[in-house]
């Protein structure tokens, strides 16, 4: 059949996962890239497996923070079938539950950074052999301003354009929207100007962005030495923003060069603290999160999530 495993004989799916058989499937309808004949194929696949699976679509904001928060929820893994924002919700509101259950990747959003990040695929059924193999590793976090987070948080011109992007336009156009309004941004904005304490050590800067990751906006790589998996965060601290700084961040971005600009300064950071004289924008994993002061710290963990290769 098409949609079975290879290399996977029943007996010993079947004795692989005596422990982990449930899986609940949360899927976005909104998502960018989100195809109900995927998920259809990946719970297939899962059943085909041996695994019971509930898929339960969500209809409103606030669900998958009720779900993942809920006392009687009864699973050993759910899945997240959206964007980096829904998964995000997911693992912040699943961090007070311990080891249990394992969090999983349906990507369908418009970068998919965690999925990156986690080497998770696209395809249907690679996704499903991903969480089969339920490869189990343990997710790091950092906190901003009091809220979890786990790809990274900013201030300055890309928070700026995850403040004023429209909603109907992300869903729409995805990755476009956000580079026509960041090409309109460059040239109305005023510069910014923060200072930055990072541990011990003060900074003054256009731009300051603390990953907790490699990858940014994409599979566009950003701080080479990080991970997800570790309990640490770098902080980019980008000496000048007007557009001609703008354009060559970008360049390095598609190339992979960013931290390597000497316009750039990169650190292993464990705390930071972000000010600046007049309000400015912050972001969290991509989405708006109110303005500066922005203070940041690295996160105690107990989330585990499913991995792939």
């Amino acid at each position: 059949m098409e949609n079975q495993l290879p290399n996977s004989r029943p007996d010993e799916v079947k004795r692989k996962f005596r422990k982990a058989r449930r899986v609940l499937i949360l899927a976005n309808p909104t998502a960018t890239s989100f195809r109900f004949q995927s998920i259809t194929k990946i719970v297939k696949c899962l059943e085909d497996a041996g695994m019971k699976v509930e898929l339960k679509l969500t209809n409103r904001a606030s669900e998958i923070t009720e779900t993942c928060m809920d006392p009687d929820l009864n699973t050993d893994i759910l899945a997240v079938a959206g964007g980096d924002a829904s998964v995000s919700e997911a693992a912040s509101a699943l961090l007070g539950r311990g080891m249990k259950p394992h969090l999983a990747i349906i990507p369908f959003g418009t970068a998919n950074v965690l999925a990156h990040e986690l080497g998770v695929p696209k395809a249907p059924q690679e996704v499903a052999r991903t969480i089969i193999s339920g490869r189990a590793r343990k997710l790091h976090n950092g906190f901003a301003n009091g809220r979890p987070f786990f790809l990274s948080t900013s201030t300055g011109f890309d928070a700026e354009v995850a403040h004023v992007v429209p909603l109907r336009l992300k869903r729409r156009y995805g990755r476009v929207a956000y580079l026509f309004i960041a090409a309109q941004l460059a040239f109305s904005r005023r510069k910014g100007s923060f200072k930055v304490r990072a541990d011990d050590e003060e900074l003054q800067c256009a731009i300051a962005l603390i990953t907790n990751g490699r990858y940014y906006a994409g599979k566009h790589l950003v701080a080479p030495d990080a991970s997800i998996l570790e309990t640490k965060l770098h902080l980019l601290a980008f000496k000048e923003d007007g557009v001609w700084a703008l354009f060559k961040y970008a360049c390095r971005l598609l190339t992979g060069s960013l931290a390597k600009s000497h316009n750039v300064q990169c650190r292993t950071i464990r705390t930071a603290r972000i000010d600046t004289c007049r309000a400015a924008a912050v972001q969290i994993d991509g989405e708006p999160f109110g303005g500066t002061p922005l203070e940041v710290s690295v996160g105690d963990c107990e989330l585990t999530v499913i991995a792939g290769k």
